[in-house]
């Protein structure tokens, strides 16, 4: 096999980058952006690695019956959807075969118990937070997103309102139309502009981020002009800037430049405060499925201690603790444990306490001085759990664990320890959080074994 080379080509599955997933005669795995899964296709070779090559789609031969024009026109340049090209209920399949596939083969345990995922009555605008990349050119500025893998920006066509986003909530898409004005209308503003954060809570409430690099007084000074004008934008109600830092490491400092600095939200009758760098699930529909299952496989009776490793802002502790006698919130970031202190304040809340610092260190530290909770939550970043943290809880005699997962392979990674450690995979019911893309919500019940 060479670069430039061309043959045909069936495909078997799709990858987590979306992309089709073919074997050549020579038995060489074959990647294919934009194919489906039972397609023939023709190919052209385009990389060649030790172990895989990656090829350009050609022609499709046999296209499948999943395959579906692409609603947004910027799709095969844009990095954002690459799911796009295939029919929602075969993505729908596709996703719940993945979680249980990881389940079989890394965590070496059966895939029976995992439920079909929880779709979307619409699965388009469900966006709560988006992030604009920003370039000027001419005095204008235009809003888009890097193609994949590159720092090429893509955008609407000249002319038009050049942003597009068909997954981020219509609101967001109206106030980045009128940002994309107001910084054209400020060349210094646009120039100084790197990115754009929007946030949206179910209240409405809008928040503008500004992201750019620091250029001391200069600075100041555009982002002070540009504040009264964003000011005067229909459902925005603070505006934020991020000055980082030079080097790799880009350390920086955000800034309330008008407003309170944050916004609130609302899921099941609790209020939520979201600050600029406050982790927040994106998409407010399926979270509050999300939750309603991490309560349900909690099965709490009132007495129950339980421990939220992971906890952010306080978003699954302060939904559990209505259900429990104590929550205990674990969160190495001191500003969400602020947030998560100030939201249990807000919804009236007394009986959650919220701790700063590794969770693998001070989760161990109270187990190792006596607490044990009945239940344990654990909403990991993509990266999944530390073994201390898997570890621990062992020790802590909780009866149940509640995991919370963005990756399936990872979940099926820590599912596995914690079998080792003497816990049971009951069920697992993933959500799709992230409509038209690869990523895969899955919320999973285990119960110690033998536990009465």
């Amino acid at each position: 096999m060479q670069v430039g080379q061309e043959f045909a080509l069936q495909i078997k599955d799709i990858n987590r980058s979306g992309e089709g997933i073919g074997r050549a005669d020579d038995g060489m795995v074959v990647f294919v952006p934009g194919a489906v899964i039972g397609e023939q296709v023709t190919v052209r070779i385009s990389e060649l690695r030790k172990k895989y090559a990656r090829a350009t789609l050609l022609t499709t031969v046999k296209p499948s019956q999943y395959r579906v024009r692409q609603t947004c026109d910027l799709a095969e340049r844009c990095g954002g959807c690459n799911l796009q090209h295939i029919a929602y209920e075969e993505q729908l399949r596709w996703k719940t075969a993945l979680v249980r596939q990881n389940m079989a083969r890394i965590g070496g345990i059966g895939s029976g118990v995992v439920h079909d995922i929880v779709g979307m009555p619409d699965p388009w605008h469900y966006r709560n937070n988006v992030r604009f990349k920003v370039q000027s050119k001419d005095g204008k500025a235009t809003l888009g997103f890097f193609a994949a893998e590159s720092h090429q920006l893509v955008a609407g066509k000249a002319g038009g309102s050049g942003v597009v986003c068909l997954l981020a909530h219509q609101d967001l898409v109206r106030v980045a139309k009128m940002v994309q004005e107001m910084l054209s209308d400020c060349p210094e503003g646009a120039v100084w502009t790197e990115e754009v954060m929007l946030r949206r809570g179910s209240t409405g409430e809008i928040m503008i981020v500004l992201i750019g690099g620091p250029n001391g007084t200069q600075s100041e000074k555009v982002l002070t002009g540009l504040t009264g004008a964003l000011l005067t934008v229909p459902g925005v109600v603070t505006v934020i800037s991020y000055v980082h830092g030079h080097g790799k490491k880009r350390g920086g400092r955000y800034q309330t430049l008008a407003g309170r600095g944050y916004i609130e939200d609302e899921i099941d009758g609790l209020r939520f405060r979201i600050s600029a760098a406050s982790f927040y699930q994106v998409n407010p529909y399926q979270t509050a499925i999300l939750y309603r299952q991490v309560l349900n496989y909690c099965a709490l009776q009132g007495h129950d201690k339980v421990a939220d490793a992971y906890c952010g802002v306080g978003t699954i502790s302060l939904y559990l603790a209505r259900f429990a006698k104590t929550v205990r919130g674990y969160e190495i970031v001191p500003r969400a444990v602020r947030d998560a202190e100030a939201n249990a304040a807000l919804n009236g809340i007394q009986n959650a306490r919220f701790f700063a610092g590794a969770v693998e260190r001070v989760l161990a530290e109270q187990v190792d001085k006596g607490y044990h909770p009945e239940v344990v939550v654990l909403d990991p970043p993509r990266s999944g759990c530390r073994p201390e943290v898997l570890d621990a809880i062992a020790k802590s005699g909780a009866r149940r664990v509640v995991y919370v997962s963005c990756d399936p392979a990872t979940l099926a990674r820590d599912v596995g320890y914690l079998h080792r450690l003497g816990f049971l995979l009951q069920e697992a019911q993933p959500v799709d959080m992230f409509p038209q893309t690869t990523h895969v919500e899955c919320v999973v019940l285990m119960q110690r074994r033998y536990c009465s």
